[in-house]
Formats: structure tokens, C-alpha cells, sequence
């Protein structure tokens, strides 16, 4: 297990310490690498193709961004790099590969895997949205991959038996060191992928059988272990942190995913184990540099995302797959990758005009955050509208991790911008609710730590003030968190008057309402429990096309459509939030 960050000319010096050990090593002993590179991406979600920065889900200021036949380009660098000084690299995935694009969607993740195959990805973790496309079409994924899935905490519901396709580490041999690579994936998949697919599985918290691998993969003569999770760092109590203290002295780095987070600088190392995390949607990569003790074959110490582009030397926080200018890696040159390039453009020739192919315009950008939350405001009045034949209801929910897109800018939207935006294949549905149960809908993604759910026909107040910062939000009543409920013409559906620690005392309109959202929400997505007896009915139009025909109907989009500057969500206070994505 490494103990210390090292900088690079460090790792420079510790490797020349390394190569005169080994100098002196016995000849008989079969020639071992002194330098393992781990290559960390997350959060692919299909994106092959090079992408304007707003759909990257990152801060960059450059476009285009992304493109997996750079990223090639950029491990063929580092992996000459690495052999040119005794090393060896190798590319990790934090899982989340296939959905969110055509090029994608349209293969069920054929495309994403042919092309990681090409690259030579050596593992992944599954993600939560690996589940998105069914269990018979991840079977297919996995005998297609080169390259293990890995997910030690996944089991048959109510066991403590593996599904069959469950791996949960490998054992591999890299150049002469044997490396362990355990697999997790976030226990928020129950709530953060359609509940109806996955209903069969338990996602266990992970950190005990990470290290129950772990130790599994040293007994069997591994001196490195990986951790590869689908699970992220970010506050108040961030998951990834809770399993690096479970492998404390049994890990020695971990390749993290699920937030879509920028991690550094300064690296992040909990337990005295690094952790990386590259944002999303291949616009950027991690590498972890582990120097290697040639007398054991174990890790001596390790360097974090150390390198000279795109400014010399130093830490960066992340290494960005393409931003329009050349780029090096140590005097190698990055180009794209010919053969990548071929392989994705099979792919998009098959998808183009659909891609292309134009719905309509917008006067106005259109952004997911921000106090008018236009995009969402967007597909909340297409779901309630009507339009391309779908139901109409008196109101509409959506969840803010269906959209996954930043923005749309002002001018031409084609058909490839709506599906980016809303990639899933999720039904509409149409629920009759009492506005107290429509509240606890609204309050129930709040508990779950999510982004409040977007609204169409609808006002609410979050208050976030009424309870101190430091009490756990799954424990305050009813009424709390959502204080004010009404409609679009200011009629009071539900208020909260006063609330002790136990109980509020609220005030709700008796009447019954129809609300239209998406299947993920009402089958328990997001943490929502509607009640049981709760009317649905399953409309016979996809969500994503039922904003495909609301922009048709109503284009050009304007400011007033889409809300007018009005927030329909009001927030008293802040509170720090993790949002699984």
C-alpha cells in the first residue's frame, strides 16, 4: 500500500532510485515494470463523438471538447511514454459507458464497447446506467467486451448471492507485476436508474467487500490493487470517502465516477489513497502515476496528474481530451487515432440524418440551472401539454438527472440536441394525487439529497432554513422542507404553518389532480414513493418525444414560453447538496 504524494521530478528521482535497485536485482528474476500509469475516465455515457463544451457537463471554455479518437490518441502518448521508461499503462473506467447519446442509444452501448475494445480498456465498473438499456442487453455488452465489468456489491435481492453475470474483481499481469482491480457501483442505483429494471437486485453499501476483494486479490499474489467505483466524492458525507476508509492499507488507488466531478488540485487522497474523477462525457481524463518497488513489486509512492500540457509541470486538475490546439504528453505527440476515427464514423453514418434532422428553434439560450431553470421548465410543460398525442394533465414533474445537457444556445435545435438532452426511454405517466401527496413527491427528491424537481402548472418554497444546517434531511416531518404549494394562478394547494422537531401542522387542498411525469419517477426514481393506491395511467408516447413534438408545435421557443424570468421554485436558505447523476 503507497503512503505518499509525490510530485513528478519526485517520481523521477524515486524511479532512478527504482531502476538502480533493479540493476542489482538477480538476473534469474523475470524483468518487472518500475512505473504503473492508470489512466482513469468516467462517465463516457456515449459520447464518441467531439461535443460544443455545454454538453461536456464540465467547465471548459474551449470548443469543441471531447472525442474518443483523441482520447486514443492520448493513451497511445502515454503508454509510449510509460514503455519508453520501464512503465506500463492502463486505461480504467468508472463506469456509466453507453447511455446518453444516438450514437450510442441506437446500439444499446454496440458502439461504445466496440471502439473501448479498440482502445484496449483494461476494466470498468458498473455504473448505474449500464442497467438503463436491460439485463439480457448488459449481457450482451459484457461477452462483447475485451475487458471485465467489475461490481463487488451487487446481489440477488435479499442475498448474499451474486447475479451470475456479477464479476466482481480480476487478477491481471502487467508488465511482470500482478495487479488486482476490485469493482463497486453506487448504492444510489435504486434510485438513480429506472427502479422496474433493477427491481430483482440489492446494491449493498461497499466498502466491506472491497476490502474483502482486496485481501482475496493479495492472497493470490496481487502487490498492486485498483479500486474502480461508480461512486462519488462529493459532500456532505461523500460515499467513495466512506469506502477509501474500508480499504484503508488494502488499496492503492482508486478510479472514481458518478458525479461527473473535477477532482483537484490538490489531488484528493482519503485514507492515504489517491482518488481521481474526470468530469464526464470523455472531455477530460485522470492519470495516476504509481512508482513501483522492484524488490516486491509493490507501490512506493504515486504521482497525480502530473504532466506538461496544457501548462508545464505542476498539478492539473484534470487533463482535457481536446481543446483545438497540438498537444504533447512528454515530448510524445497526441494525435487522433485513424482507426478510432473509421470506427466512429461507421457508427454516426448510421445515425446522422436522424441526428441532423431539424425540429425547430429557440429565440433564447435555454439552460438547466439557474433561478428560471428554463430547460427544465421546458420539458415539464411538454409533459403536462399534451402534444405529439400524449396525455394532458393539470400538472408536471420532472427530475432534474433526466436532463443531461447543460444548455441549448439560442438559434437551430435538431433532433441529436432533444435526444442528448433527454437520452432515456422513459414513459410518460399520469398520476391522480392530493396535493400533500404531491408535496411529499416534491420533498421526497430533497431527502434523497437531489436537484428540486422542475414543474409545469406549479409554484413551491423550498426552506431550508426551518430545521439547522446539521440535521440529517431524511429525518425532518412532512411540510417541512416544502413549506408553500400552488398553481400557476396562485391558488393555495398546501401550506405549512408551524413544525416541531416530529410533526408540522399543514393546511392542504382535499381535491384530486392529475400529474404527468416520467416512468423513472413514478416507479420510485429519485427516492419518490407515490402511494399505492395513487390512479396511473402509462401514456402511449415516449417522454423524449413528447418534447420533440412541443418543440414543433411551439417553436420559435421564446422567454415567455418557457417561464418569462419567473422561477417557479423559490429557496430560503442553502444547504450543501449530492446529486447522483
Amino acid at each position: 500500500m503507497i503512503s505518499r504524494h509525490i510530485t513528478h521530478p519526485q517520481m523521477r528521482v524515486l524511479l532512478a532510485t527504482v531502476l538502480l535497485c533493479a540493476s542489482e536485482a538477480s538476473a534469474k528474476e523475470p524483468a518487472r515494470i518500475e512505473k504503473l500509469t492508470v489512466i482513469g475516465i468516467n462517465d463516457v455515457h456515449g459520447a464518441l463523438l467531439e461535443a460544443p463544451a455545454h454538453k461536456a457537463l464540465a467547465r471548459f471554455t474551449v470548443e469543441p471538447v471531447g472525442g474518443v479518437d483523441w482520447f486514443a490518441g492520448w493513451v497511445a502518448a502515454i503508454r509510449s511514454e510509460a514503455r519508453g521508461h520501464r512503465g506500463e499503462a492502463i486505461v480504467i473506467d468508472g463506469g456509466d459507458e453507453f447511455q446518453g447519446t444516438l450514437i450510442s442509444n441506437q446500439f444499446e452501448g454496440r458502439s461504445v464497447v466496440e471502439v473501448f475494445n479498440r482502445i484496449g480498456v483494461t476494466a470498468a465498473a458498473v455504473g448505474n446506467h449500464e442497467f438503463d438499456f436491460g439485463l439480457a442487453s448488459l449481457g450482451q455488452r459484457f461477452a462483447q467486451a475485451s475487458y471485465p465489468f467489475l461490481s463487488a456489491n451487487v446481489f440477488e435481492k435479499g442475498t448474499r448471492k451474486r447475479p451470475p453475470w456479477a464479476r466482481p474483481s480480476v487478477l491481471l499481469t502487467v508488465g511482470g507485476v500482478q495487479v488486482g482491480i476490485v469493482g463497486l457501483t453506487t448504492v444510489e442505483t435504486h434510485t438513480s436508474t429506472n427502479p422496474a429494471i433493477i427491481a430483482n437486485l440489492d446494491f449493498l453499501p461497499g466498502g466491506p467487500f472491497a476490502a474483502q476483494e482486496a485481501d482475496s486479490l493479495r492472497a493470490r499474489g496481487a502487490t498492486v490493487v485498483l479500486l474502480v467505483a461508480h461512486i462519488g466524492p462529493l459532500p456532505p458525507a461523500g460515499e467513495i470517502q466512506e469506502v477509501a476508509e474500508a480499504v484503508r492499507g488494502k488499496v492503492d488507488a482508486i478510479v472514481s465516477g458518478h458525479n461527473h466531478t473535477e477532482i483537484g488540485p490538490p489531488p484528493l487522497v482519503a485514507a492515504g489513497i489517491p482518488i481521481v474523477q474526470s468530469g464526464s462525457r470523455l472531455a477530460a481524463f485522470s492519470i495516476i502515476e504509481i512508482a513501483i518497488d522492484p524488490a516486491t513489486g509493490r507501490a512506493a509512492g504515486f504521482a497525480v496528474n502530473e504532466g506538461t500540457y496544457p501548462r508545464p509541470g505542476g498539478p492539473q486538475p484534470i487533463f482535457h481530451t481536446f481543446e483545438g490546439a497540438p498537444a504533447t504528453w512528454r515530448g510524445h505527440k497526441v494525435q487522433p487515432d485513424g482507426a478510432v476515427s473509421a470506427l466512429v464514423a461507421k457508427y454516426d453514418k448510421q445515425v446522422k440524418t436522424l441526428r441532423e434532422a431539424p425540429v425547430g428553434e429557440t429565440l433564447v439560450e435555454l439552460r438547466k440551472s439557474g433561478k428560471d431553470g428554463s430547460l427544465g421548465n421546458l420539458v415539464a410543460d411538454a409533459l403536462r401539454s399534451g402534444a405529439g398525442g400524449s396525455l394532458k394533465a393539470d400538472f408536471a414533474l420532472t427530475n432534474s438527472g433526466g436532463l443531461r445537457i447543460e444548455e441549448v444556445p439560442a438559434g437551430p435545435i435538431a433532433f441529436g440536441t432533444l435526444f442528448d438532452l433527454y437520452p432515456f426511454d422513459n414513459r410518460q405517466v399520469v398520476v391522480t394525487l392530493h396535493p400533500a401527496e404531491l408535496r411529499d413527491a416534491l420533498e421526497a427528491v430533497l431527502r434523497a439529497r437531489k436537484r428540486p424537481l422542475y414543474v409545469s402548472g406549479l409554484r413551491y418554497t423550498i426552506d431550508w432554513d426551518r430545521f439547522s444546517a446539521g440535521r440529517d434531511v431524511r429525518s425532518v416531518p412532512a411540510g417541512a422542507l416544502v413549506t408553500t404549494l400552488s398553481d400557476a394562478s396562485g391558488k393555495l394547494l398546501c401550506s405549512t404553518r408551524t413544525c416541531t422537531a416530529a410533526v408540522c401542522d399543514t393546511v392542504c387542498d382535499p381535491g384530486a389532480y392529475t400529474v404527468s411525469t416520467s416512468d423513472f419517477l413514478a416507479n420510485g426514481g429519485d427516492g419518490v414513493v407515490l402511494p399505492a393506491a395513487a390512479r396511473k395511467v402509462t401514456g402511449p408516447v415516449l417522454t423524449r418525444d413528447i418534447v420533440v413534438s412541443y418543440v414543433k408545435e411551439h417553436s420559435p421557443i421564446t422567454a415567455e414560453l418557457v417561464g418569462g424570468g419567473s422561477p417557479r421554485i423559490t429557496v430560503v436558505g442553502r444547504r450543501e447538496r449530492q446529486e447522483a447523476q
